[in-house]
């Protein structure tokens, strides 16, 4: 997986979210490593001012071993 993020002191990190935010140069995405979805709304509070925010797009960022199936994941 090509999208792998290190999160400094925390190794791999499980998420990445990209927020998307309009400017005068165009939209300008701020990419995040983050462990819990929790953490994301106090990143979005920091800035930029979230009224400028057009999407966060949040995607699992660690390695995936193998194709496992929500069934298989089940037994496990």
């Amino acid at each position: 997986m090509t999208d792998v993020l290190e999160k400094p002191g925390f190794g791999v990190a499980r998420w990445k979210a990209v927020a998307e935010y309009r400017s005068r140069a165009g939209i300008v995405d701020v990419e995040h490593a983050i462990e819990e979805l929790d953490e994301l709304h106090d990143l979005i509070e920091r800035g930029p001012d979230w009224n400028t925010l057009v999407k966060i797009t949040v995607t699992f960022a660690r390695p995936v071993s193998g194709l496992l199936t929500i069934e298989e994941a089940a037994r496990l």
